[in-house]
């Protein structure tokens, strides 16, 4: 019982990295991280006629979208880190205390999979038609993969 805790522990730990990780690359290359949703709200590789009348290189709009990604990573870290605390703290703990503990964790995953799905899935290729792109299509799948493991350790 208790090797089933450690490897949920181990696995929210993992969702904590990835969001530090994250975190620091974004505001790393925060010019970077711009460019590239200004290309995808931009719709620079869908053709001109092809796409919706929504394209947009807004300021705003791309800010919002940096934001969305910079917020969700911070909480992913916050929740994962926070989170695998809390469930180390309570490893030893009665099944009940360890499943309240467990909380922290799942709101990690669970912004860590919300971030995935709808900044790439919902925005990026349901809105913005980045599928044009071969390496934002790239980044779509990638993203995808990630969000089914973050999905799958939330329900872990």
């Amino acid at each position: 019982m208790k090797a089933v805790r450690y490897v949920k522990i181990f696995l929210v730990l993992t969702v904590g990295f990835w969001g530090l990780i994250g975190t620091f690359g974004n505001l790393a290359g925060m010019s970077d991280v711009y460019n590239e949703v200004l290309k995808v709200t931009s719709m620079a590789s869908v053709p001109e006629g092809a796409g919706p009348p929504w394209r947009t290189s807004s300021p705003i709009v791309v800010w919002l979208g940096y934001t969305f990604i910079l917020l969700g990573k911070v909480v992913a870290l916050v929740g994962g880190a926070w989170g695998g605390v809390l469930l180390l703290k309570h490893v030893n703990a009665p099944a009940a205390d360890f499943n309240r503990a467990k909380s922290v964790a799942i709101a990690g995953c669970g912004a860590a999979f919300a971030l995935m799905f709808f900044t790439f899935t919902v925005f990026g290729e349901s809105v913005f038609f980045m599928f044009f792109d071969p390496l934002h299509s790239g980044a779509a799948a990638l993203a995808f993969r990630l969000a089914g493991s973050f999905a799958l350790v939330a329900l872990f």
